[in-house]
């Protein structure tokens, strides 16, 4: 492996390496892969700072870093590791020096690597957990809500577990990992091992089955092909999908006699669930800040903040300068620690600790790192104390997995899998800690002094192409934004490639798993945004609301109607400069507790109805009656005939409804803050 760092070193420092180009610019071309025009600058793979297309930099710095850490790293894992950190936006060189177009350095060296551990016939798995949903969602008393995050990390490390078994099990390392994410994994093995791993698939099924009583699942696909049929066109990866398809759904077969002979009562459930729910209230305040994921025999551990799975224990460790680390361990979003399997992991949340000192409970001083509570997200919400939940999907990356990739090989197949964990699983963690209003002027709660920390809000989950937040309401919509924005310019700008999401919005008792039905329904609203007439995906349901239908495609907004995704967008056919009109015309008394127009309520009430009424012949009537009656602020004329002029725009009246929407729940009466 020391040898592969050499060559990549000797790259650099040829001054010949570029950056990788941006595959996402090429997906959904037919024919034969032709390089992106963007490429990404030659930079350190850093998952907690994004890399982004167009920027510059120098191809020395980089070889210099990595001489320096080459000469630390003293085992092959090390190296490995090396290269991903150093090659992961290098562009890859074949034989005959020339450039292989939409492959990094790292995974054509990782993929050669694992093909050549497997000889001439590859044993392809592929794993997924099911019953994530309801094993997140589904929680019933505080203790769950107060783990929320640690519950979906658990199911991240139940399918890091089970690859690092059978990673051991078939004596390969990580760079025999395809992919890891989104609660599964694959991997190319030797064929011999088949029998093994169907073996430990099944004692890790039955052990999951017991500990949480059919409720989790872990299923497995596998096809054996040959090495030329692993790195080509992957079109066994449909017969893979639909194997594990049919996996899942037959996951209860052979367990029937457990189901009917061995019921477990009420009683036992509920102790058994609670006793998890401790021990991720434990594990989840140590979560936010670790650095590492300790991992010890079970019989070993002592202490609090430790989940058992199957035969090994697993406790966050934050490192300091005397901090001893564990032998065994995973290291959280970075690639500094070269001796540790590496896992990136959407880990933002916000700590009471981060919570301004006037919405905390005495009781809770005591566990200040332990995770808000969603009543203290709420109230450091704008206007109205409400929560947000917030869903998003990429658009079509299934399809484009599958075979919209041009020129599909396993390493642009390895390449597009590694970019996107390393956004929705590293980059959203940033993303999140981002202080930024939606717009200038818009008060925010006061800021937590905690480095670090910005939005006030919880990642949920976050892997593979999809990822869900919760928090105040207003610093969901900030964050979904400026998730979309990342996004685009993460991709170059590809119009094809969309990210449809949508928010329901709550108070804070809401229960959580209707909720994240809701913001389902306003997520597949959302991928019925059209555009002239058809189908295009790439929307946006901000709004979505108890009051509101969940089957009322006029919720979803393009997000390039709703802002600007790019620096350029100034027009009037964008909801927030819709908003900005209306802000103009905000009270001097504004603030977090809400924001108070110098208009009456009653010509809002008025706008409303007239958003309401869409094809209606007495709409625009009605508009100029509203306006009619209004009495202009004496002080804001210039401001007023400003949003006279917008409202009279018919590219406005798409957009009012949002902007109603983003008032009403800005602007609270004094007792619902209260509620």
């Amino acid at each position: 492996m020391e040898q592969t760092v050499q060559a990549l070193l000797r790259h650099l420092r040829s001054g010949k390496a570029q950056g990788l180009d941006v595959l996402f610019q090429r997906l959904g071309e037919a024919g034969a892969y032709r390089t992106a025009s963007l490429r990404y600058p030659l930079v350190e793979n850093q998952p907690l700072i994004p890399t982004f297309p167009g920027t510059t930099s120098q191809s020395k710095l980089l070889a210099d870093a990595l001489e320096k850490h080459l000469k630390q790293a003293h085992t092959p894992e090390a190296q490995f590791t090396l290269l991903e950190r150093f090659g992961g936006f290098v562009a890859a060189q074949n034989t005959a020096g020339q450039e292989v177009g939409g492959v990094s350095w790292f995974d054509q060296v990782r993929l050669d690597a694992a093909l050549n551990t497997c000889g001439e016939q590859v044993l392809v798995v592929r794993a997924d957990l099911s019953g994530i949903q309801d094993f997140i969602y589904r929680v019933e008393s505080d203790k769950a809500l107060k783990s929320l995050r640690a519950r979906s990390f658990y199911l991240e490390l139940l399918a890091v577990h089970a690859l690092r078994h059978l990673l051991t099990l078939c004596s390969v390392t990580r760079a025999n990992v395809a992919y890891l994410g989104g609660g599964g994994f694959q991997l190319y093995l030797p064929a011999h091992c088949e029998d093994q791993v169907r073996a430990y698939t099944q004692r890790f099924d039955d052990w999951l089955w017991d500990a949480h009583q059919g409720a989790l699942g872990f299923s497995l696909a596998l096809i054996s092909v040959s090495r030329a049929e692993a790195e080509g066109a992957g079109d066994f990866q449909r017969d893979l999908a639909e194997q594990l398809s049919a996996q899942k759904a037959r996951r209860r077969r052979g367990k029937l006699s457990a189901v009917f002979a061995e019921v477990t009562s009420p009683q036992e459930r509920l102790a058994q669930e609670e006793q998890l729910a401790d021990a991720l209230v434990a594990f989840g305040g140590l979560l936010p800040r670790a650095t590492h994921i300790e991992i010890r025999m079970p019989q070993d551990i002592e202490g609090r903040g430790w989940v058992v799975l199957h035969d090994r224990a697993y406790r966050p460790l934050r490192q300091g300068p005397a901090t001893p680390l564990p032998a065994e361990r995973l290291a959280l979003n970075s690639f500094e620690d070269g001796d540790a399997f590496p896992l990136m992991t959407g880990n933002y949340v916000t700590r009471v600790l981060d919570v301004p000192g006037s919405l905390r409970l005495l009781a809770e001083e005591e566990n200040s790192r332990s995770v808000a509570t969603h009543e203290q997200l709420a109230d450091l919400a704008l206007g109205q104390p409400r929560l947000a939940l917030f869903r998003c999907d990429a658009d079509n990356m299934g399809t484009y997995f599958s075979g919209g990739i041009p020129g599909h090989s396993a390493a642009r197949h390895a390449t597009l899998s590694r970019l996107l964990s390393l956004f929705f699983q590293g980059y959203v963690n940033a993303i999140c800690a981002q202080r930024g209003a939606l717009l200038p002027g818009i008060p925010q709660a006061e800021r937590s002094a905690e480095a670090g920390h910005g939005r006030y809000l919880n990642i949920i989950y976050s892997g593979g192409d999809d990822a869900v937040v919760v928090g105040a309401w207003n610093e969901v919509l900030t964050f979904a934004v400026d998730l979309r924005r990342a996004y685009r310019k993460f991709t170059g700008g590809n119009e094809k490639l969309g990210l449809s999401g949508g928010a329901f919005i709550a108070k804070a008792k809401y229960p959580l798993l209707r909720m994240a039905e809701r913001a389902y329904e306003a997520e597949q609203l959302a991928k019925q945004a059209k555009h002239q007439g058809a189908v295009v995906k790439d929307g946006f349901v901000p709004f979505l609301t108890l009051d509101a239908p969940g089957d009322d495609p006029r919720a979803a907004v393009r997000w390039n109607a709703f802002a600007a995704l790019d620096d350029s967008g100034t027009g009037l056919d964008h909801t927030l400069n819709v908003l900005s009109a209306f802000l103009a015309l905000g009270s001097k008394a504004n603030s977090v507790s809400g924001i108070e127009l110098t208009t009456k309520r009653a010509f809002l009430w008025k706008l409303q109805a007239f958003a309401e009424r869409e094809g209606d012949a007495w709409r625009l009537p009605l508009l100029h009656y509203a306006l009619a009656r209004a009495t202009p602020p004496a002080d804001q004329h210039t401001e007023w005939q400003n949003l006279q002029r917008v409202l009279l725009q018919k590219s406005t009246w798409d957009h009012l409804g949002h902007v109603l929407g983003f008032l009403h729940l800005a602007r609270p009466s004094a007792g619902e803050r209260k509620d």
